[in-house]
C-alpha cells in the first residue's frame, strides 16, 4: 500500500469519523434532555392530588360541555345549513 492510498483513505475516513461523532453527541445530548424532562414529570395521581389540594382551583366547577341541541342553535351552524340547502 503506498502512501497516497493512505493518504486518500485517511482523507475519505476522518470526514466520516467526524460526521458520526458530532451525531452521536447530538443523539446523547438530546437523551439526556428527554431523561431530565421524565424524572421532573409527575404522576397521573400526583397531578390530581394537586390540583385537589390547589387553592386556586378551589372554587373553580368543572367545565360544562355544550349540549348537541345548543351546538346546532349556533350562529355558525345555521349559517352551514343555509349553505347546504339547495338553491333552486
Amino acid at each position: 500500500m503506498s502512501i497516497t492510498d493512505v493518504i486518500s483513505l485517511f482523507t475519505l475516513c476522518v470526514p466520516l469519523v467526524l460526521s458520526v461523532t458530532g451525531a452521536a453527541v447530538r443523539i446523547c445530548s438530546k437523551l439526556e434532555k428527554i431523561s431530565a424532562a421524565l424524572e421532573n414529570m409527575v404522576s397521573r395521581t400526583e397531578c390530581l392530588a394537586l390540583r385537589e389540594s390547589c387553592p386556586a382551583l378551589a372554587g373553580r366547577g368543572k367545565r360544562r360541555q355544550r349540549s348537541n341541541a345548543a351546538a346546532s342553535a349556533s350562529p355558525a351552524a345555521a349559517a352551514r345549513r343555509r349553505k347546504s340547502i339547495a338553491r333552486d
